[in-house]
């Protein structure tokens, strides 16, 4: 649904600069030319995980009457984390003007501030050794950066501008995870046990860094304060393609997880760029 109603907003865009275009018309004030400018702004993000989780459960344990060999298990878990943060950057551009129809190419890298998480719990049913078992998944991403190279179409009306934009996205993710496995034995294993404690076992899980691919739409709208100055405000929402990752310990009682992970960020930046073109009448 959101990418039908971006999609649209980008259609409308190129429909009414169109318009404009048929109708010859002719602003004062010429967009033309190369721009070089700074944005910032708020971003709202949420990744989407699904995965495979496999426990190496507790096994090759005395419960009276010899040791008993218990099989990995393996589950699917999913996950879903949301974060907002401070987004700023920089941006550079070309327009070209026709009449009131403008087309355009901008490129911009932008950081991104706020590391989310979610920590997830499951239960396994018991074996022959545990009455049961509590698996704990953290998992948090952080993303470092955002860069996309995409093209502008617009309605130039004197000294404002009105554009659609859509293009490539790339994007800088670390993915971390930890996991923690915590059997409740039977009262045959502590009897055959005295003294020994059984858990919870805990494991890092690691993670890593990886720039992946996608696509980003929405509009915006620039003012032009002086001849080479403009200020503005834009929209955009980005998604990223799918990522896939192995985290975790596949040692004794360790926990490990195989997934496929989404990033999609909305973002609202303000803006302000100056023009190259008459510099000599900036002010």
């Amino acid at each position: 649904m959101k990418r039908s109603v971006l999609m649209f907003a980008v259609a409308s865009s190129v429909a009414l600069a169109g318009a404009a275009a048929q109708a010859q018309s002719s602003p004062a004030n010429d967009w033309s030319g190369f721009y070089v400018g700074l944005n910032g702004g708020w971003n709202w993000d949420n990744t989407h995980v699904r995965s495979t989780t496999t426990v190496n459960q507790l096994t090759g344990v005395n419960a009276g009457a010899g040791t008993v060999t218990v099989p990995a298990t393996t589950f699917p878990s999913r996950s879903a984390q949301s974060n907002d943060g401070f987004m700023g950057g920089g941006q550079l551009g070309f327009n070209a003007q026709a009449g009131g129809l403008l087309f355009g190419v901008e490129g911009d890298f932008d950081g991104a501030t706020g590391r989310h998480g979610q920590s997830s719990y499951y239960s396994l049913p018991a074996t022959g050794l545990t009455t049961g078992s509590t698996v704990v998944v953290r998992q948090e991403v952080d993303p470092d950066w955002v860069a996309t190279l995409r093209g502008r179409v617009g309605l130039a009306l004197d000294r404002t501008l009105v554009y659609g934009t859509g293009g490539a996205a790339w994007a800088d993710l670390r993915d971390r995870a930890s996991f923690t496995y915590a059997p409740t034995v039977t009262s045959a294993v502590s009897t055959a046990n005295p003294g020994v404690t059984y858990g919870p076992y805990s494991n890092g899980g690691g993670g890593g860094s990886s720039v992946r691919a996608g696509w980003t739409a929405g509009g915006g709208v620039d003012f032009l304060v002086a001849p080479n100055l403009t200020l503005g405000a834009e929209y955009r929402h980005t998604e990223i393609g799918t990522g896939n990752g192995y985290i975790g310990s596949n040692g004794t009682n360790g926990v490990s997880e195989r997934g496929r992970s989404t990033f999609h960020d909305d973002a609202v930046l303000g803006r302000v760029n100056i023009k190259f073109s008459e510099f000599s009448h900036m002010f």
